[in-house]
């Protein structure tokens, strides 16, 4: 048996792990040189040995294949793990830095508007009685209508209430709170109270010592000994075309275009840039549409190194270009400290439309402004996952309506193509999630076999 991979990202590599445990010769193809997908870690711009990942940053306490690799590649976790309340240590308004002791000076009851809208959004999750099938809930079609914008409406949020409301869809979804699904928001709650209730462990969050992107070049150095796998870097899928008998893919890499064939392919990588593909052989309509529309959330990470750590800790909310910013270095050794901007959402799209440099640059002068930070800048970096081809995006959002009309259809194969990643996964949008639809991919394709 064969199989064509496509994508060396978290997916991929489980995909291609599992197949060739099982005695499947695998073709893993990469677009890029290296190992990671969406997961990088930036070293070379910064002293101190300090580091930050321009993509995946967190390992949720609940993410047990994703603690399973750690653990096999000898690779820590970093820091005090810790519930994502903490985004609200303190508020930049109006030019005016306010900590969290103060807040409700600003917005009094500010925090109980959010609990009581967050309670709002998390209410559905009760009725996914399968967080793997939320299309089944008994109020599907009436959920996936309705977006996090409209139940922002619903809890008579004020103006500083609402703009935590807004940074919290734009970072949690990387997309802006009337292009989420409520439904989507239950599916994702369920999941994590359902991993929390059979683990016995609370869910919490917490960074990766020496950044994220190790544990996949781990996985693929490991997979570059087999004898079942081969893998070609700088290698981009062109074609596609199936029958009964197999799959034959057309890819192009440095020594031209190329034909492959096996028995079947994983499309292990973001839907965006496989639109670009040309499918000869025809999707049925649902899959069509599914693959062609499903949302992905654009997200632009900047992380500005100071001579000196000059800023208030923890995560904090801006009214400003930097939305979110935090400290990713803390937990790291040296005088010197990181900032990083994630900003997400229609702002993050704007971003992408900068030079690296420019963004670099626009996002420095706002952080200075935000904490009167007067050190020396040492060095950055600027990712705009919309803007990276390969990807087209920072992870997936399932928008109003998509639940309904597409969870389920791009979770089956089409013929002899599956899909894996984290926009098919049960836990959609982290680490944890690729390697699920990797492993699980595998499994239905040598289980059929």
């Amino acid at each position: 048996m064969r199989v064509i991979v496509v994508g060396a990202g978290l997916a991929g590599l489980s995909a291609t792990e599992s197949l060739a445990a099982s005695g499947v010769d695998v073709v893993l193809l990469e677009a890029g040189h290296r190992f990671g997908g969406r997961t990088r870690t930036v070293k070379d711009v910064y002293i101190n040995g300090q580091y930050a990942d321009s993509g995946a940053e967190w390992v949720d306490s609940i993410h047990w294949r994703m603690h399973d690799l750690m653990q096999r590649f000898g690779v820590k976790p970093l820091g005090q793990a810790m519930p994502w309340t903490t985004i609200r240590r303190w508020l930049y308004w109006d030019g005016k830095l306010f900590t969290a002791e103060n807040i409700d000076t600003l917005s009094p009851g500010v925090f109980q508007a959010i609990e009581k809208y967050e309670a709002l959004a998390d209410s559905s999750a009760s009725g996914v009685q399968d967080p793997s099938r939320p299309d089944l809930h008994p109020d599907a079609a009436q959920l996936d209508a309705l977006s996090l914008a409209d139940l922002i409406t619903q809890s008579g949020l004020d103006p500083v209430a609402k703009l935590f409301a807004r940074r919290e869809s734009q970072g949690e979804f990387a997309s802006e709170p009337e292009n989420v699904s409520s439904l989507f928001v239950a599916q994702q709650r369920a999941f994590e109270q359902s991993e929390a209730t059979k683990q016995g462990i609370e869910h919490l969050s917490q960074r990766v010592a020496g950044g994220t992107a190790q544990i996949a070049i781990a996985l693929g150095s490991q997979l570059q000994e087999s004898p079942h796998v081969t893998i070609k870097f700088g290698t981009r899928l062109v074609g596609v075309e199936q029958d009964d008998s197999g799959v034959v893919v057309e890819v192009e890499g440095a020594q031209g275009r190329e034909t492959l064939s096996g028995n079947a392919l994983i499309l292990a990588c973001s839907l965006v840039p496989l639109r670009r593909v040309d499918f000869r052989t025809a999707m049925p309509s649902d899959f069509h549409e599914a693959f062609h529309n499903l949302g992905y959330g654009p997200i632009t990470k900047t992380a500005v190194q100071f001579e000196q750590r000059s800023w208030e800790s923890g995560y904090g909310t801006t009214d400003s270009i930097s939305q979110r910013l935090y400290d990713p270095s803390v937990d790291q050794t040296g005088s010197s400290g990181i900032l990083m901007s994630y900003c997400g959402g229609d702002a993050g799209q704007r971003l992408a439309e900068y030079s690296e440099a420019e963004r670099v640059e626009m996002i420095a002068a706002d952080m200075r402004q935000i904490h009167g930070i007067t050190s020396a800048q040492i060095g950055g970096f600027s990712r705009s996952w919309s803007a990276e081809k390969n990807y087209g995006g920072a992870y997936a959002v399932y928008q109003t309506g998509q639940i309904t009309s597409y969870w389920n259809v791009l979770r089956q194969p089409w013929g002899r193509v599956h899909l894996a990643g984290e926009h098919v996964a049960t836990c959609n949008g982290y680490m944890e999630g690729a390697v699920e639809s990797g492993r699980d991919v595998a499994e239905r394709i040598v289980r059929s076999a």
